[in-house]
């Protein structure tokens, strides 16, 4: 994962796919720790049937868009 503002910011991760999921989940640290912003909120369903807040979407170089990111908040 990298900053697409800045390029020397990057991290190397181990990540499992599931071919059938709709969403990425990534814990919320880590793009905060490359200067990544989320632009708003959305409320899920898990596949537990657990309801969580995510924040979702990235802003960059003034550009705002919403990405199947999803970094969870809190379980409800």
């Amino acid at each position: 994962m990298y900053n697409p503002c800045n390029f020397s910011r990057f991290l190397e991760l181990e990540l499992l796919v599931d071919t059938e999921g709709t969403y990425t989940w990534i814990q919320h640290c880590k793009p905060e720790n490359l200067g990544i912003r989320p632009i708003s909120r959305r409320i899920f369903r898990t596949i537990e049937g657990k309801v969580t807040e995510c924040e979702v979407g990235v802003k960059c170089l003034g550009e705002r868009a919403t990405t199947k990111q999803l970094r969870e908040l809190k379980l409800f």
